[in-house]
């Protein structure tokens, strides 16, 4: 008969997986929903761009980046719990990698934000009334620093360290034992 410290502890653990399939349920989804609502939105703008009636060939690029950038965003979200759905350790070394790969692919769209804020307006579909103003509706140029995503990315940087060195412990005392 197990005691009642390991049980709890099955318990928990059991609990804990469940909501890692959930986290990963809804961020595929979210992946899904985002990307083909993003091929959408980019095939509307180019098809204006190429027809003419839009010569905002910087808001193409922008939508195509951007896009890419949240997609690879949630898709490795979904992945860090896919794992612990699994069964793996979640401190491991392939877990801290992809924590790091968020961190860049968040430092890139940082900076992505940042080269195209001078005066960029991007308007995805202004006749449905969807529409992003970069600069604030200021018409002269402005710098923009995406502050929110550059934090977003030194957070993931700092817990892929984090995760690494927890991987590592673990490690060590597997080899002790």
């Amino acid at each position: 008969m197990e005691d009642s410290n390991e049980r709890d502890l099955r318990h928990a653990l059991c609990g804990m997986r469940k909501i890692c399939k959930m986290l990963k349920t809804s961020f595929y989804a979210v992946t899904v929903v985002f990307a083909i609502c993003w091929v959408l939105i980019l095939l509307s703008a180019m098809a204006e761009w190429i027809s003419g009636r839009n010569e905002n060939f910087a808001g193409v690029v922008y939508a195509i980046a951007a896009g890419a950038f949240a997609v690879l965003i949630f898709w490795n979200l979904a992945k860090l719990f896919e794992e612990v759905v699994k069964g793996n350790p979640p401190f491991s070394e392939l877990q801290a990698d992809r924590l790091r790969s968020i961190a860049i692919i968040a430092l890139a769209f940082a900076i992505l934000d940042f080269l195209m804020s001078f005066g960029f307006v991007y308007e995805v579909k202004p006749e449905l009334g969807f529409g992003m103003v970069a600069n604030n509706g200021i018409a002269e140029p402005t710098l923009n620093l995406n502050v929110g995503m550059l934090a977003f990315s030194a957070i993931m940087y700092s817990l892929s360290a984090i995760f690494r060195y927890a991987a590592l412990l673990q490690q060590l005392s597997d080899e002790t034992v």
